[in-house]
């Protein structure tokens, strides 16, 4: 067999092929190692977390300059720090306000309208998916946004867990007293037996009544064949499809 066939070959096995070989297989040009991955997540917090210290702090500032003031001249009549505020014209005080407010509320502003929105596109989003084709088109967070809004319909309570250090753990889902786990792989092909495999782990592991494998892709015979007689629910994408139209 030549070095292309056998390759081939891993491509469509898979109850050998490593998930990270899969992801990089489909892929191709785009596909960005996991160090890369990490590096660029933890780049961007960074720089999240250090825009957010500032406005935070700019935000309290605002808290402890003016509103002590505002409060203290409005109940005695007089101007706090009066005989200080002499030195200073009052148009360049007033000027100082008027733009450490619009700068913070304008922040604050844009930061929730930015949310807002994404949340309703979002919603959107979630809701027009039906077809494997449009949750093919979903990213991994968006996926599991997408199921847990699926669980919900049904009855169950639905926790999201952190994207990052999840433990295998996507979706954490209850009801009439069961607790269940859910691992959501938005994948094109085949899920083999070692990814059920590691759901059978993650669900001892977590003391969980039982274990939901959600995917867009198929699922061959060996994974269903190892989940029998095992607290598993294995849910392809035909079958997502189904549900997704119910």
């Amino acid at each position: 067999m030549s070095e292309l066939q056998r390759s081939s070959s891993l491509r469509y096995d898979p109850d050998t092929i490593d998930p990270e070989e899969q992801a990089r297989l489909e892929l191709g040009p785009y596909y960005i190692p996991p160090t890369s991955r990490s590096w660029q997540r933890a780049r961007v917090r960074r720089i999240h977390r250090r825009g957010m210290r500032s406005l935070i702090l700019a935000t309290a500032a605002w808290i402890v300059f003016y509103i002590p003031f505002f409060l203290s001249w409005a109940v005695t009549g007089h101007r706090p720090l009066d005989f200080i505020l002499r030195l200073f014209p009052a148009p360049w005080l007033w000027a100082l306000f008027l733009t450490h407010t619009v700068i913070v509320g304008g922040i604050w502003g844009w930061l929730w309208w930015r949310a807002e929105r994404e949340r309703r596109r979002l919603q959107e989003k979630l809701r027009a998916a039906r077809t494997l084709a449009q949750l093919l088109e979903l990213t991994p967070s968006e996926f599991e946004a997408w199921t847990g809004e699926l669980f919900r319909r049904r009855g169950y309570r639905v926790i999201n867990t952190p994207d990052t250090a999840d433990h295998g753990v996507d979706l954490i889902v209850d009801r009439d007293g069961e607790r269940g786990i859910v691992q959501c792989k938005r994948y094109r092909g085949t899920v083999g037996e070692p990814i059920v495999r590691d759901l059978y782990a993650v669900i001892i592991h977590e003391g969980a009544d039982r274990g939901y494998l959600v995917t867009t892709a198929g699922i061959s015979p060996q994974a269903h064949r190892w989940a029998r007689g095992k607290p598993i629910e294995l849910i392809d994408g035909e079958k997502l499809v189904r549900l997704a139209s119910d």
